[in-house]
This record gives structure tokens, C-alpha cells and sequence, in this order.
């Protein structure tokens, strides 16, 4: 009996190296299968390559370039200025704004959790983890596919990428046209997420060419829901969030401001339109 196709999803993990020992397995022999059927076996030329040794070379390819767009940036710490409270106002009026930017837009700079605040807490600690592995993923694909001048989004703006999208993630995606400061939407690609559980990228543009992104899908393990937090690096900054567990992340190098503007009409608009389960009559995903 001939092995079965691995899907998609299961290619994007497999270079991941997210399978289980018993599923790599199964792709491995798949892999020796279709090396089989291949004239030349590895040897052959690209043009007899299978497409599925092609989409996994492909797929590795991209796992690279990320982990070379932003490896330099990737273990530095918070910047100090991140974790400084600002000094008390003289003025009441200030202070009241203060408080009130503090409960709406949740933990930002001061309120972010370090590890050390977490020791002794296992499942804190894994939660915190798994929020650092999703922001840098965010984080690398901004950094990788917006400087592209040719082909920065895999699916232009229009109905096919959101009904292509929602398929893949088997949720609704909303992506609005235009957001704060004059981001207008240029379309979207699929991103390798977790297994089971891809990511979605859309990019937006201003007419000064600044590029922002957005990535979200659902989280590997359950996870608390959290208010807008922001990380800064040398590049770009990003604001994320947690919400029905699914995780939201604004990518860019616009002002912080202007970033936390775009982040909040994405919060309400995703907040109107909720996450649903698929239906369980849907047809199969493409």
C-alpha cells in the first residue's frame, strides 16, 4: 500500500520540527517513496522534482531566511526605558489621563511580565514562553516579506483573500481596507504557524511606502487573555494581544502611537466579529 500525501499543514511542521517522532515517520517514508518514483532520486533536476519535495524545500528555504532576517535581535533584553514607570505628574489632569490610557490600552511598557517574575510558576512560565515564540514569529515574517518589491503578499486585497484565509484557519479573517494613519491593505499570505494551527499575515502600506504587518492565529496551548503589550527592537515594534485564544500581533516602524492607533481599530474590529468553530458540514479546505 502506498503511503498517503502528507497535507499541507503537516509539511509546514514537519520543517518546523514540531511532529511527533511516529509522524515524521510517516512523511519520511513518503519522502523515500516519492524519491523512488523520481528519475535520479535526489539527484534529479528540479524540474522532476515532486511537488511535494519542492513545497518542503520551499518551506525550509523560508524557515531559514526568517531565523536569518532577525536572529541578532532575537535575545536581547527589554529596553530598560520599556520598564521604567513614568515619574508622577503635578498636574491632576495628567494623571487622570494617565490612569485612564492605563485601563484602556492594559499592560504596556511598565506591566511587562519578565521571567523572573515568574519563577515557580510552570504554567505562567510556559504561557509567557509560548507569547515570545508568537511575537517572534511576528516579528520575523515583518522583517522578511515587506522589504519584498515584487511580491510582498502571496493574495492581492479582495474577497479571495479573506474566503481563502478563513479556510485555512477555520475562522472568520477580517481584514478591514485602511486602518489609522493611513494604512491601506495590500493584501495577505499564509505563514507556517504551529502544528495544526497556521498563520495568517496581512500587510498594509501608507503613502510614504511604510509597511506594517499583522499576524494572528490561534495559540498552541491555552493562554490567558491579555490586554496590548509592546515590544521594541532595533526595527520595528510590536503591539500584541490575547484574545479568545487567539493571539494578535501589529508589526511595524511607524511612531508608537500611530501603531497603537491601528492596533485598536483592529481590536474592535476583531472584537465584532469574533472567532466561530467551522461548520461541521464545511467542505474540505483546499
Amino acid at each position: 500500500m502506498n503511503p498517503q500525501r502528507p497535507e499541507r499543514d503537516t509539511l509546514m511542521a514537519y520543517a518546523d520540527g514540531q511532529l511527533d517522532a511516529a509522524r515524521r515517520a510517516e512523511v519520511d517514508r513518503y519522502l523515500e517513496y516519492e524519491a523512488q518514483l523520481t528519475p535520479g532520486g535526489e539527484h534529479a533536476s528540479a524540474g522532476q522534482r515532486s511537488t511535494v519535495r519542492a513545497e518542503l524545500a520551499a518551506l525550509q528555504a523560508q524557515n531559514i531566511a526568517l531565523r536569518e532576517a532577525l536572529a541578532p535581535v532575537l535575545d536581547e533584553p527589554v529596553p530598560a526605558r520599556l520598564l521604567q514607570h513614568a515619574a508622577p505628574s503635578s498636574r491632576p489632569w495628567a494623571r487622570a489621563a494617565a490612569v485612564a490610557l492605563w485601563i484602556g490600552v492594559g499592560a504596556v511598557a511598565g506591566s511587562l511580565i519578565t521571567r523572573e517574575a515568574q519563577q515557580g510558576d510552570p504554567v505562567a512560565m510556559a504561557q509567557n514562553e509560548g507569547m515570545q515564540h508568537f511575537v517572534q514569529q511576528a516579528e520575523l515574517a515583518w522583517a522578511v516579506y515587506t522589504p519584498d518589491a515584487r511580491r510582498p503578499v502571496e493574495v492581492r486585497e479582495g474577497s479571495d483573500l479573506t474566503t481563502w484565509l478563513s479556510r485555512r484557519l477555520q475562522r472568520p479573517i477580517v481584514a478591514p481596507d485602511a486602518l489609522p494613519g493611513g494604512l491601506v491593505l495590500m493584501g495577505g499570505r499564509l505563514l507556517p504557524g504551529m502544528p495544526g494551527k497556521p498563520a495568517a499575515q496581512l500587510m498594509y502600506q501608507d503613502a510614504q511606502g511604510h509597511r506594517v504587518t499583522v499576524y494572528l492565529r490561534g495559540m498552541a496551548k491555552p493562554t490567558a487573555e491579555s490586554a496590548f503589550r509592546i515590544v521594541t527592537g532595533k526595527q520595528s515594534s510590536t503591539f500584541y494581544w490575547v484574545d479568545r485564544q487567539w493571539g494578535y500581533a501589529l508589526t511595524g516602524d511607524l511612531p508608537r502611537a500611530q501603531l497603537l492607533d491601528a492596533a485598536r481599530a483592529l481590536y474592535q474590529r476583531y472584537t465584532a466579529d469574533p472567532p466561530q468553530p467551522p461548520a461541521k458540514s464545511a467542505a474540505p479546505l483546499a
